[in-house]
């Protein structure tokens, strides 16, 4: 079935000047926010997903389009979004790029409307993926390297061809083909395949969730490593040179329903285990974007959200994004695992409330203020208490900006 990629314009010319004058100021405001997050880093993990909005309680919407399939007939659209992550901690620095992906299943060519006017023609479904990464690219200072982190979604040979002739930076790709490769002892290979036989270079484990039916456990895995040439498809007459690429193969050991079998393409070295190991956890760090999209989603309920248009939606969908950055971040501090002042979170009336509501965050450091939240979501804070996670920091960050607001507003 084709598709089509569109954006609703503005009905109105003063509206669209307005609206584009606010975006650049927001814009250039974040720009500056997130400079400032990775200005100490010389890489920067660059991870983008796809999620679908459906709004089954307001479906009478403007400007949505079809996000169903055979069997079923929804309207909505698809946002793929594009985060940075600290290569070191995997924090999250901030949203890079937003694409509002609104489908016509009866057009025959695809657009993307990326905050634009007048529809942009997309080639294909992958194009999404390297959009999102030129932005990244222009966006961030010529001494900080991206290295593009995508599941298998973004499987594609003109994605791998264009990253490394055109952008200076590096990728970690899951598989989803098992495309045609050579080697100099297999010139003429499938990767998948040949993958099951490179060398071990040795066994690690890591733990895994529960979640999608599955149980939590931790798995004992099995790291391969090799190297090899990804011949361009047949289909594509514009690229005839092969990409060389890194391979990472992990296995997961045991009896599973389930198992963990992940084929990783990338641009790092995989020389010594230790290198395999670094790539298997930056393509790890991707599940943060996954938590992004469960407190946009749990959290925010954007798709709750009774606005009656796309455009109004989709500037409401830019204010919640930056609000689940930041429970994120706050679930981070809570832990401990972050180290920067809370004045970066918070506003100075929501900081003054805390220390209203808990008078010894003044003599503690900024892991305080966030159990501080956590408590006025239901944290209880005992010794035998695990680190509070993402839904009780919404509850009380809710709570502390609705205190925030009618101080304000009193006052």
């Amino acid at each position: 079935v084709s598709t089509s990629y569109r954006k609703t314009a503005s009905n109105s010319p003063q509206a669209s000047r307005k609206s584009a004058e606010n975006k650049a100021e927001t814009g250039a405001i974040r720009r500056c926010n997130r400079a400032s997050r990775v200005q100490d880093n010389d890489e920067l993990l660059v991870v983008s997903d796809t999620t679908e909005l459906v709004f089954p309680r307001h479906p009478s919407k403007e400007g949505l389009g079809d996000i169903g399939n055979s069997k079923t007939d929804l309207e909505g659209v698809k946002v793929h979004s594009t985060i940075g992550l600290d290569p070191q901690t995997h924090r999250m620095t901030g949203v890079i790029d937003q694409q509002s992906l609104i489908e016509d299943q009866q057009a025959s060519t695809k657009h993307d409307a990326n905050g634009k006017n007048e529809p942009i023609e997309l080639e294909s479904e992958q194009e999404k993926w390297i959009r999102g990464d030129r932005q990244a690219s222009d966006w961030l200072a010529e001494e900080v390297r991206p290295i593009f982190i995508h599941d298998r979604g973004a499987d594609a040979f003109a994605f791998y061809r264009e990253v490394t002739d055109d952008l200076d930076a590096g990728f970690v790709v899951r598989a989803n083909q098992n495309r045609c490769i050579q080697t100099p002892s297999v010139p003429d290979g499938r990767l998948i395949d040949w993958s099951e036989d490179l060398p071990e270079q040795g066994r690690t484990s890591i733990e895994i969730e529960q979640g999608n039916g599955r149980e939590a456990r931790k798995a004992e895995l099995i790291v391969k490593a090799g190297s090899c040439k990804l011949l361009p498809p047949k289909n594509e007459p514009t690229h005839t040179d092969p990409v060389e690429v890194n391979v990472v193969r992990i296995d997961e050991r045991g009896e599973q329903d389930d198992p963990i079998q992940w084929v990783l393409l990338t641009t790092e070295s995989v020389a010594t285990f230790s290198d395999s190991l670094s790539v298997v956890e930056s393509y790890r760090a991707r599940w943060t974007i996954e938590d992004w999209h469960k407190v946009l989603k749990t959290g925010c309920r954007i798709e709750e959200r009774r606005l009656e248009t796309w455009e109004r939606m989709e500037v409401l969908l830019s204010v919640y994004s930056v609000i689940a950055w930041k429970v994120l971040e706050l679930r981070e501090l809570a832990r401990g695992d972050a180290y920067y002042s809370p004045d970066v979170l918070l506003s100075e009336t929501e900081r003054s409330i805390l220390e209203t509501k808990f008078p010894e965050l003044t003599d503690n450091g900024t892991q305080a203020y966030a159990i501080a939240i956590a408590k006025i979501g239901g944290y209880l804070d005992r010794s035998s208490d695990p680190p509070p996670g993402w839904e009780t920091m919404w509850k009380g960050l809710k709570k502390l900006q609705t205190w925030a607001e009618g101080y304000e507003l009193h006052s």
